[in-house]
């Protein structure tokens, strides 16, 4: 029988040497002195791999983004319904949360009234539209307008204003934001009418008669009317059928799309 000192405490052990067992340690040894050791350090293991899990940087991202994007999304829904039926200036903070059954608080947490919740839908809308137009080709639009087909950069357009139609008919309309059709049409002379100086033949820009800013001010305000029209009369045709009709008039000019002068 020998002794070993370990950690302060006198640990008998046999060497092993009477019977032929060549153990240093007797597994009361293990035990007693290795074993909850082991097992201490394994929950401590444990322990902070939980805490890692759970509270990794952005562990709970997804779901606090899905739940931004339905407060968003009954926001939305909420002002459409309200704007139709009292009109955008008689909405408060207080109409929006009651319909969209969320507190104010949390609303607050995105928005601070209600025409900042107005201008970030408004943005989002000009950005998708913006981000779409710089597909315009005008060579392209008239070819597809002389074989009456839908230029497909335009049937983009006219489904992503499809996708949108509830908000945008609504702030459109004449109890939404008359600012709004301005600011549409100044992202279309921006981002697609002014390609049609591009489009034109170097010679022939000098030479049109007509002032362009008046050009692009006729042609963005017939189409922001043909939109509204389009909403207002209940989107009867498809985008696609919108898309042709566009595609004519600005490709041919609204008379000869309309077969005064024997158009295709």
């Amino acid at each position: 029988m020998n002794t070993l000192l370990i950690n302060g405490h006198a640990v008998n052990y046999n060497d092993g040497e009477e019977n032929g067992n060549h153990q240093l340690l007797p597994n009361m040894f293990n035990i007693q002195h290795f074993s909850f050791k082991v097992s201490d350090i394994s929950k401590k293991m444990e322990k902070a791999g939980s805490l890692m899990t759970d509270h990794t940087p952005n562990a709970d991202k997804p779901s606090a983004d899905r739940r931004t994007l339905r407060t968003r999304k009954l926001l939305r829904q909420a002002l459409v319904e309200l704007i139709e039926e009292k009109g955008l200036e008689g909405i408060t903070v207080s109409d929006l949360t009651s319909r969209a059954e969320i507190n104010r608080g949390t609303f607050y947490l995105h928005y601070k009234d209600v025409y900042d919740l107005l201008e970030q839908l408004q943005t989002e809308i000009l950005e998708g539209l913006a981000s779409l137009a710089t597909k315009m080709d005008f060579l392209e639009l008239v070819e597809y307008a002389h074989r009456n087909e839908a230029y497909p950069a335009l049937l983009t357009i006219f489904e992503y204003w499809s996708r949108h139609a509830d908000f945008c008919k609504a702030i459109l309309g004449p109890k939404g934001d008359p600012s709004f059709a301005p600011r549409v049409k100044e992202m279309m002379k921006d981002k697609i009418y002014s390609k049609v100086v591009g489009a034109a033949p170097p010679e022939r820009v000098d030479t049109f008669g007509i002032p362009m800013d008046y050009i692009l001010a006729y042609m963005s305000s017939a189409n922001i009317g043909l939109i509204q029209h389009w909403f207002e009369s209940g989107k009867r045709q498809s985008p696609r059928d919108i898309a042709v009709i566009m595609t004519r008039l600005v490709g041919q000019g609204p008379i000869v799309a309309s077969g005064f002068l024997g158009g295709p």
